[in-house]
């Protein structure tokens, strides 16, 4: 009985599978434009089906980050498939001010996950300053670390040498004294 059960299930995930999966038929293309609205940015998506604009549909905007991505809003289309976003004026951009704002599509019900990336000039220009790559700092190479790092490390490296050489000492002092018990 237990093997006519197990079979069942099989069957039953062999024959939903391929429903399950292909739930998310539709593909979607997004198109993001940038406008200067009465000195707001605005970051507009443009999500298009089959050549109909998609309606009410959530697109999550991003900026790349060197290790992950910015969570910048989310909006949803209005009945011409187009989603706006008020974008913060306070990402820093590194020294050119070059962002690359990523849209996505993800976890609808009707759509498969789709995603556009745009880059722009909209980032905050940073610049480097001098005076901080040469100061001690953690990031700092071996010259530049601090001071308290340097001396911890040698007198750990020193405990571990010097127990090293007590128990090479240790050691002779033990073979020597047996040498000596068998005269």
């Amino acid at each position: 009985m237990k093997v006519y059960k197990y079979f069942l299930i099989i069957c039953a995930s062999i024959i939903l599978a391929p429903a399950i999966t292909f739930a998310q038929d539709k593909e979607a293309k997004i198109t993001l434009n940038f406008e200067v609205v009465d000195s707001q940015k605005v970051c507009k998506a443009l999500v298009v089906s089959e050549a109909l604009p998609v309606k009410e549909l959530s697109i999550k905007f991003y900026v790349k980050r060197l290790f992950s991505l910015l969570p910048i809003g989310e909006a949803t289309t209005d009945e011409n498939g187009s989603a706006s976003l008020e974008f913060p004026t306070d990402i820093p951009g590194g020294e050119t001010g070059n962002l690359t704002v990523i849209a996505k599509i993800t976890e609808d019900e009707n759509y498969m996950d789709t995603e556009t990336t745009h880059d722009i000039k909209w980032g905050v220009i940073v610049k480097e300053d001098p005076n901080l790559s040469h100061q001690r700092s953690l990031w700092g190479s071996r010259s530049d670390a601090p001071i308290y790092f340097m001396v911890a490390s040698d007198l750990i490296i020193l405990a571990i040498w010097g127990t090293l050489i007590y128990i090479v000492f240790q050691v002779f002092k033990m073979k020597r004294i047996s040498s000596l018990n068998k005269k």
